[in-house]
């Protein structure tokens, strides 16, 4: 889908499709940890070592990186040289920012953790997620 089409897919969900990711948002609120188990580890038999494993997300971090592709709101677009996206990403503030630039964000947090593990889940931690959810809610309710 190019990024002209998403336009259309946004005016082509329902509010019942939108409930479906903004229902996350009290289950984010409430949750303090986003990363069942993983990461570096210590080797308990050997303290100078360690071992990294696979990040495992919780599941409400798996639930919304599924619900945004089963909606088609991943965009397809080159996120990794996405300067603006850097720069609003690095200074936090979300407020004000179109639903195209939102979904963009979220899409460049989603595949950015395909080659950056537990990468998403420190997006849940530090409540970038939570914060961008819900300026996007406000601009669909606006609609």
């Amino acid at each position: 889908m190019e990024l002209d089409n998403m336009f259309v897919q946004i005016e082509k969900l329902s509010k019942d499709d939108w409930d479906k990711l903004f229902s996350l948002i009290p289950e984010i609120e409430s949750s303090d940890r986003f990363i069942e188990s993983g990461g570096i580890i210590e080797d308990k038999n050997d303290p100078d070592s360690f071992m990294i494993t696979p990040v495992i997300e919780t599941k409400v971090v798996l639930d919304f990186e599924k619900i945004m592709y089963d909606l088609n709101l991943v965009i397809p677009f080159n996120w990794s040289k996405w300067e603006q996206g850097r720069k609003i990403a690095s200074k936090g503030i979300f407020i004000n920012l179109s639903t195209i630039t939102l979904l963009k964000l979220l899409t460049a947090f989603i595949r950015n953790n395909r080659f950056c593990d537990g990468a998403l889940a420190s997006r849940f931690e530090d409540g970038t997620i939570e914060i961008i959810l819900k300026e996007l809610k406000k601009n669909i309710e606006k609609r």
